[in-house]
């Protein structure tokens, strides 16, 4: 007979760690937004947070729950941070207090923040929809505050400039420029809140959906067609069969042009950051002082960024599915062109530092990017005055 009193712990059951869910979902968010979902492994996740993957698999059914519970976690710390802002008789007070409280969930959360930008895609229809109502709240919060601070101002220019602010107050996730904590929330803050007092252009006439002739030669049709379908459906979704099918070419026609789908991708990124880096020299042709540097910076990249939104919305969301050497490249390049913008930047206002000015420089490439990928119908004159006003810090 086996004794039962000889052992501290007999008589009792072990007791796990209380925080060990909590410990696995703040490991799952941080390598969902460092590498994507698709190149996440459990066992990186597991190892990260101290349990075994069985014990992981006692928490979170599968990679796919695990993804849907850390994003939909995050937009729950958001709404909350907003919610425990008291409402008020003066909107502009409120609308500051919550954009802070915004702020501060976003610095919190910087490790893991870019999954709640740019990984949502993948989310089904029952996961989309909780995410959905829960951004919703504090953004109509927002609208409905602006809307009592600028009664003339119309919805949808509303909508536009609350998806400016939010951007700029995210901006953060998007890159790793340190400040200190204060002068951070600082930039953020001031630089929200001034957006939310533009005047906007009127909207420049539609151009309609993707219309327009496709390219004859057979590798730019494949690259063209590829594009819009990693845009539509994302890098991981897409087959080389329907990339030739869209190209008018069997799988064997596209391997003539690509060794693989992911040379294809390199290509697609390549160009947008060819073009994004030609947007800069376009844009300084055209002025003559640092001041108007900053405005034709801002409207070269958001006409780039509204004339081909397919191929912006790939490098903002496919970019890990990249091999490793691709990435850093791309990355180097994109260090470049941010570094040439923040110099425009201090020249304008010498008062900025090197660091605050990067920070301003990557909040204004976010505004263009969310913009013109959440909203079809942004026109390019309409994100360049946002974007300038982020750089010059006019009203």
């Amino acid at each position: 007979m086996t004794g039962t009193t000889d052992t501290p712990t007999a008589g009792r059951a072990r007791k796990r760690p209380a925080d060990r869910r909590d410990r696995i979902l703040a490991a799952a968010a941080r390598n969902f937004a460092s590498v994507g979902f698709h190149e996440t492994r459990l066992n990186v996740i597991a190892e990260e947070a101290g349990v075994s993957a069985p014990a992981l698999y006692r928490h979170f059914s599968g990679k796919y729950e695990l993804f849907a519970t850390a994003l939909i976690d995050l937009a729950g710390r958001l709404t909350a941070a907003a919610d425990a802002v008291p409402t008020g008789d003066d909107p502009r007070q409120e609308i500051s207090a919550v954009l802070r409280a915004l702020a501060v969930t976003a610095l919190d959360n910087r490790e893991s923040g870019n999954i709640y930008r740019r990984e949502p895609r993948l989310l089904n229809d029952e996961d989309w929809r909780a995410l959905s109502a829960l951004s919703g709240t504090w953004r109509a919060r927002l609208c409905t505050l602006l809307q009592r601070l600028r009664p003339d101002l119309s919805y949808g220019d509303g909508r536009l400039l609350v998806t400016a602010a939010a951007s700029i107050i995210a901006s953060p996730v998007t890159h790793r420029v340190a400040l200190p904590r204060k002068t951070a929330l600082a930039v953020l803050c001031g630089t929200a809140g001034a957006v939310l007092d533009l005047d906007l252009p009127a909207p420049a006439p539609s151009a309609g959906g993707e219309a327009g002739l496709v390219p004859l030669g057979r590798r730019e049709a494949v690259l063209t067609e590829s594009i819009r379908l990693f845009a539509r459906h994302g890098f991981h979704e897409v087959t080389l069969e329907q990339i030739g099918a869209a190209a008018g070419l069997p799988p064997s026609g596209v391997y003539r042009h690509f060794q693989s789908k992911s040379a294809i991708l390199a290509a697609a990124l390549w160009r947008a950051s060819e073009r994004t880096t030609g947007a800069i020299t376009e844009g300084l042709a055209q002025a003559t002082t640092p001041h108007e540097a900053l405005i034709a910076l801002a409207g070269e990249y958001s006409a780039l960024c509204v004339d081909d939104r397919a191929i912006m919305t790939v490098y903002l969301r496919d970019m890990n599915a990249l091999d490793a050497a691709d990435q850093r490249s791309l990355r180097r390049q994109q260090r470049r062109n941010v570094d040439e913008w923040a110099t425009w930047l201090q020249h304008a206002r010498p008062e900025v530092s090197s660091a605050t000015a990067r920070y301003l420089v990557h909040a204004a490439l976010s505004v263009a990017t969310d913009l013109t990928i959440s909203y079809r119908d942004a026109d390019a004159d309409t994100v360049a005055v946002l974007v300038a006003a982020v750089l010059t810090g006019d009203p």
